[in-house]
């Protein structure tokens, strides 16, 4: 029987993810304008690139309405629109096509017309269109720099794709391996005296504040007694010059050497009354740092935040894991290495290069002069490229659930995760790709991670639940849509890598 509670619980946990996606995606279904609160028109556009539906309709920044429908009749756009009830659109109404941002967001400005203007009726349509090209200029001069983008993509895949690319990632970890060894080695072993050395300098600037904050008076009699003697000894130094000086014959042969002693050790007397007067009077480093109790104090603070800071350094965790993954619509492997980095229990940083079958999508604008019979000058050609991409996140825990925020798969996205059974099951939700021309809705993903073993995961789950999909016209890959996947990977910490260091008999750096 207890053999039976694991995977009941298991299954009722699938069974509530699932539940919990279809209300998500019916939930993000719904929305928009009915029939029965709106009037619909129509207009003919030459140019509906950046509109899509549910786009926004405003007047005066308002939302009044949003496109309901996007066809093509002829060479023209025909766009439908549902404004809500209670809007007063005349037949002398205009609609204008206006850039929202630099991102190829696109509104439309809705003049409801004048009041000498007959009621528009429903279904009719808005003969006034303006259509603006603001942006298309943007990207026209962006086009060089998108070019040597290009040229440095490529170089990049050339170098990283195939065999030698394998051969340089396998460099890369093995170098990596070997860097974080070497500075687990490096802390581990200069620990001690780090805090050896920490706690002497703390203990001698407190003693050195000690003596000199409660026996001032001493002191200052001591660098005066030090002084008087040095006056003396220069006296009688003075007085052996002499005698050696007015020698003559053997003798003053004898002790031309002393003579040549005694003038350093006079030198060397007048440079230690000199830095005794210094230190007296608080000059120079020394003296400050004796007579200064704010110095000192610095000091002191100085020495604490360099042992604050070696501590933190000895606590950094890394973690490298290897995961795979087979798309089944796609028909294609999807794998990823990735790099953590943990500072504290409940915070860590994450480093992804995905190796991602779909690619990436980009737009070019060609100009056409002149232009074929029924086509436009400009039109727009999307090409879909194999490149890596990259991620990288920032995540905090709190209980059993993790957020996540940065950059995921090249793009901005948001990510949280929940644990349950110490870890042990983990369902992770990302979403990203919100402004994506070739995707109606941002992409949402949704992971069932387990760990079965030590140092081995499997995972499953549902890519792109929300878009239809979309394969490109020439290679018939898929770039949009719902993708189920599941696969398996493997992961080690410094410890791991240590092991195995030592078991391979790799060389530290």
């Amino acid at each position: 029987m207890k053999k039976l509670v694991t995977p009941f619980r298991v299954g009722l946990l699938v069974i509530a993810a699932g539940a919990f996606l279809i209300t998500f995606v019916l939930f993000a279904t719904k929305g928009g304008l009915s029939d029965r609160d709106s009037t619909q028109v129509w207009a003919y556009f030459r140019d509906a690139s950046g509109l899509a539906v549910r786009g926004r309709v405003q007047i005066a920044g308002i939302p009044v309405g949003e496109i309901s429908a996007i066809t093509l009749e002829g060479t023209r756009a025909k766009v439908w629109l549902k404004i809500r009830k209670g809007v007063d659109v005349r037949q002398d109404a205009a609609v204008t096509k206006r850039s929202e941002s630099l991102l190829g967001d696109y509104l439309l400005d809705l003049n409801p017309g004048t009041e000498q203007a007959p009621a528009m009726e429903n279904g009719g349509q808005i003969r006034r269109v303006i259509d603006t090209q603001g942006v298309e200029a943007v990207f026209e001069s962006l086009s060089q720099i998108t070019s040597d983008i290009q040229q440095v993509t490529g170089a990049l895949r050339e170098v990283l794709g195939g065999e030698k690319g394998a051969g340089s990632l396998e460099r890369i970890v093995e170098n990596m391996v070997r860097l974080s060894d070497s500075v687990d080695a490096t802390v581990r072993r200069n620990t001690d005296r780090l805090d050896t050395i920490m706690a002497n300098v703390e203990g001698v600037s407190s003693d050195v504040r000690a003596i000199t904050q409660s026996n001032g008076a001493d002191v200052g009699r001591i660098v005066n007694n030090v002084e008087m003697i040095t006056k003396d000894v220069r006296e009688v130094l003075g007085t052996v010059k002499n005698i050696v000086g007015s020698g003559e014959g053997e003798f003053k042969e004898s002790v031309s050497s002393l003579k040549q002693t005694l003038g350093r050790l006079d030198n060397t007397l007048a440079n230690l009354e000199d830095i005794t007067r210094k230190v007296k009077d608080g000059e120079g480093a020394a003296g400050a740092l004796l007579t200064d109790e704010q110095l000192g104090q610095r000091v002191n603070e100085a020495v604490t935040d360099i042992s604050d800071f070696a501590t933190r350094l000895t606590n950094i965790q890394t973690e490298v894991s290897l995961v795979s993954q087979y798309l089944v619509s796609q028909g294609a492997s999807k794998n990823g290495l990735s790099l953590r980095l943990i500072t504290r229990p409940d915070k860590y940083y994450l480093l992804e290069i995905i190796d991602d079958p779909r690619g990436s999508v980009s737009t070019q604008v060609v100009q056409t002069n002149p232009p074929s019979e029924g086509d436009p000058v400009i039109q727009t050609q999307k090409v879909t490229k194999e490149s890596f991409k990259l991620s990288l996140q920032f995540a905090k825990r709190y209980y059993f659930t993790t957020l996540r925020v940065g950059f995921i798969e090249s793009t901005g996205g948001v990510g949280a995760d929940l644990h349950f059974f110490n870890d042990a099951l983990t369902l992770k939700m990302d979403a990203f790709n919100f402004t994506a021309d070739e995707l109606r809705y941002p992409r949402l993903r949704a992971t069932l991670r387990a760990q079965a073993f030590d140092h081995l995961f499997v995972v499953a789950g549902m890519d792109d639940i929300i878009n239809a999909q979309q394969r490109d016209t020439a290679t018939k890959r898929l770039i949009a849509g719902r993708d189920f996947f599941f696969g398996a990977g493997f992961f080690f910490t410094d410890d791991d890598l240590k092991s195995l260091i030592v078991t391979t008999g790799i060389p530290a750096l």
